[in-house]
């Protein structure tokens, strides 16, 4: 969760400074919503099939593509292969070059630590796959960028073996069920690798509907060969390196089974399973997994959410349960129903409530945004009311002081720590200060919290987090944290300090983004890490946050490089002006997509264009209505390259509306529709040299995905040639060579020469990532084209001018 008010960061670009402000009168509640982008996520992506074979179908015509280089203007005709050289003009087979965020990470649920070498550390990007260091943290690389899935939300080393590794993918944890949909972030079962993340193998057997969401992944200590899965479905074990599987807890409760925790020291596989979200929760224990125990329930209480477990190392007979409530109401569904603390191994009978959300210590507000409900303590003499924000569906973890029972942490939105056994609970990080201002601030939504192999609670007190903001360290674990009721009033109450890890850890789930006329800034909107802004003369890890929740479009004034345009959800859009002004709340009274479409017109200053049932036209300062309703809602619009007069926009159901008259459009003005097929219009994208022709992308997996229009979009032409049958996100035609056209889409970013007559697979070097906005601009020798992915960051590749042709590379 990221702060949406400012805190006083300044930025230069160009000749113009600007500076964020802190708002005093409201509270820094434009938070992430987590659940709302999972179901747009899920929206583009609707399917009467199942979304993993068309996924495995789309791989495997892309393995028959030629594979085209736009660095070397090359094509390699065989297919995908290895790196080839291009002899003519000995110059390599070239990949793009990341711009990063190299320091702003993102949604991360699962750190493992090779307990041999603590220098080195797995992660998972939920996005964006495995990713490893060597160097605890100074610097990550990608792992496994061949893997079928990259949603990587489980991962466990095997404890005999530091080289096997196994990766669960799918993020099972969101509340919605979206029937006709692809449900976002589905996994693609399991993937192994045994050479320390070289080489990763999908595991055949996870191929299936059973694991499309594993959640929770343990390898026996005493049995290599035995691996047990939390799944959506329950829990399944393998007693040969996952050949065959078994399920050994059926569950229809919603989220299936969720952790599984083992019992140390055991001489057996003990075992605990917590299974189900949003919906009856329960806690199972085998004392004797490995040989087919019972699995029997041991605690489920009325109204109990999602619970996590964590077992006390020093005295593994204590084991505690962080659990969610699913009673209705404001303030109590998905916050904090109870903390529960077993003594007895977790015996049915032997859990005790240490605290509940009617307590009046702040411990009761551990599944609640801090800053919105204890906004009118913190702010006595401000206007606004508490807000509660509760995330105990989706950031909720729990671990243990590994030399002290009663020293527990606890992640939300916030992390605290309890010193008495959970009775009690101090602050110990605020996710709306700035961290490189105050240390105690560290990125909200935590999602896993590991304690160094070798913590001592002394000389080594470091402990690491896994948030929506990527990795944080911190190397005081036992310092002083904050209590009472102001305690989330002053992020320096509590001496518990945070260092980021997110050095190269380039997994930052971007909606969009924009480049400035001289190619220098990016500008781009993230899921749950705002509005960030970079300069790209000062490297991958010098972005800065300009605005917070989740992100979305981006743009630049088309003459004055002063003005910024950038949003958060539902259209909230902000104009960021000269002269160390912020102009906020742009607002809009309108039915909008969760990311709203927006853009700068390219040729005129202080005219933008949005909407959600209706178009609207921003006129200096003012919003003007400028067309009657639409079926769907605007889900992409496009200004013509010099003729800021013409304006073509898609909705969300399919409709493509025109207008040459769009300068002019009112409330009642009536566009120009056609309807080239059913769906979501999720570009429109005009060629620059001719501004007649013009194009459109489609998401969904059914097709046609492109389409091109030659009379400014009176009618339209599929032009989907070879091109897998896969969600589209974005178009960009090269201005140097109009017949040559870049296409972002769910599996990386395509290709073709020809005006779409063939595609081939661009060689980006980032993975078969979702490549949701393709943007050409200025770059550092001429015109590039730049990639802004959901889970791999930016990217960014010089385009070869009009010439003659190199010579294909062939193998």
């Amino acid at each position: 969760m990221l702060r949406s008010r400012f805190v006083a960061l300044a930025f230069v670009l160009t000749a113009v400074t600007f500076t964020a402000c802190s708002h005093a009168v409201t509270p820094p509640l434009r938070e992430d919503e987590p659940d709302a982008a999972d179901e747009y996520y899920a929206m583009k992506r609707q399917t009467s099939g199942d979304p993993q074979a068309l996924y495995a179908a789309a791989r495997a015509a892309m393995a028959k593509l030629p594979r085209y280089s736009t660095e070397s203007d090359t094509i390699e005709r065989a297919g995908i292969g290895r790196l080839q050289t291009d002899a003519a003009n000995e110059r390599p087979f070239g990949k793009w070059q990341s711009l990063g965020p190299g320091n702003i990470g993102g949604r991360t649920r699962v750190l493992v630590f090779d307990p041999h070498n603590p220098n080195v550390m797995y992660s998972g990007g939920v996005s964006g796959g495995v990713w490893k260091t060597i160097t605890a943290g100074a610097k990550w690389e990608p792992l496994g960028d061949a893997m079928a899935n990259l949603t990587v939300n489980s991962l466990v080393m095997d404890p005999h073996d530091a080289n096997v590794l196994y990766a669960g993918t799918g993020e099972g944890y969101f509340r919605e069920e979206v029937r006709g949909t692809a449900l976002p972030l589905r996994g693609d079962g399991i993937f192994v690798t045994r050479d320390a993340g070289a080489t990763w193998t999908q595991l055949a057997s996870t191929t299936n509907t059973d694991f499309q969401w594993v959640n929770s992944l343990h390898v026996s200590a005493h049995d290599s060969h035995r691996i047990y899965a939390a799944t959506r479905t329950g829990v399944w074990r393998s007693d040969d390196s996952g050949a065959n599987w078994t399920r050994v807890i059926a569950t229809t409760v919603k989220g299936g089974c969720l952790q599984l925790v083992a019992k140390p020291g055991a001489n057996g596989d003990y075992l605990y399973a917590s299974c189900g979200t949003l919906d009856q929760a329960t806690i199972y224990r085998n004392q004797q997994a490995e040989n087919g125990g019972t699995w029997e329930a041991v605690l489920s209480e009325p109204n109990q959410g999602r619970t996590t477990l964590a077992i006390a190392p020093s005295n593994p007979s204590v084991i505690y349960a962080l659990s969610a409530s699913n009673q209705p109401g404001i303030t109590t569904y998905q916050a904090l129903l109870a903390v529960y603390r077993s003594d007895a191994s977790g015996d049915a009978g032997s859990w005790h409530a240490q605290i509940t959300n009617t307590s009046s210590d702040i411990g009761a507000l551990l599944l609640t945004n801090l800053a919105g409900a204890t906004w009118e303590t913190c702010n006595p003499t401000s206007p606004s009311k508490n807000q509660y924000t509760t995330m105990g569906w989706y950031c909720n973890t729990i671990a243990v002081d590994p030399l002290d029972p009663e020293r527990v942490w606890a992640g939300g939105v916030d992390l605290m720590r309890s010193d008495d056994g959970g009775k009690t609970w101090g602050v110990a990080s605020y996710w709306w200060d700035d961290n490189t201002v105050n240390k105690q601030a560290m990125h909200g939504d935590n999602h896993s919290i590991v304690f160094h192999p070798q913590y001592d609670g002394a000389a080594n007190q470091t402990f690491y987090v896994a948030t929506d903001g990527g990795i944080w360290r911190s190397d005081n674990a036992r310092a002083a944290t904050a209590h009472g009721a102001t305690a989330s009033c002053d992020s320096q109450n509590s001496q518990v300090f945070y260092t980021p890890l997110n050095h190269s850890y380039g997994v930052t789930q971007f909606y969009h983004g924009a480049v400035s006329r001289d190619g220098q800034y990016l500008l781009a909107g993230a899921q749950d890490n705002g509005t960030l802004l970079a300069n790209i003369s000062d490297g991958p890890e010098a972005w800065k946050h300009v605005w917070g929740g989740d992100g979305g479009y981006n743009g630049f004034d088309a003459v004055n490089p002063g003005v910024l345009y950038f949003e958060s959800q539902y259209g909230a859009i902000v104009r960021s002006d000269q002269g160390f002004t912020k102009q906020a709340g742009i607002g809009l009274s309108d039915d909008f997509l969760f990311v709203t479409p927006f853009t700068a017109d390219p040729n005129e200053s202080l005219r933008a264009w949005t909407g959600g049932r209706v178009l609207w036209r921003l006129e200096q300062e003012k919003w003007i209505k400028a067309s009657t309703p639409f079926i769907g809602k605007i889900s992409a619009i496009a200004v013509a390259p010099g003729l800021s007069k013409r304006v073509i926009a898609g909705t969300s159901t399919g409709e493509i509306a025109r207008n040459d008259n769009a300068k002019t459009a009112t409330s009642a003005t009536k566009w120009t529709v056609t309807s080239p097929r059913a769906g979501f219009v999720s570009s429109i994208a005009f060629d620059p040299t001719n501004v007649d022709t013009v194009y459109a992308t489609y998401a969904g997996f059914e097709g046609p995905h492109v389409y091109r229009s030659t009379n400014a979009g009176a009618t339209w032409q599929s032009i989907d040639g070879n091109l897998p049958a896969i969600p589209t996100h974005s178009l960009a035609v090269d201005p140097t060579r109009p017949n040559r056209l870049y296409l972002g889409t769910d599996l990386g970013v395509f290709v073709s020469l020809d005006n779409g007559a063939n595609w081939s697979v661009e060689n980006t070097g980032f993975a078969a990532v979702v490549t949701e906005w393709l943007t050409i601009a200025q770059g550092a020798h001429g015109p590039a084209v730049y990639a802004f992915t959901h889970g791999r960051g930016a990217w960014r590749a010089e385009l070869v001018a009009a010439g003659p042709r190199k010579r294909s590379v062939r193998h």
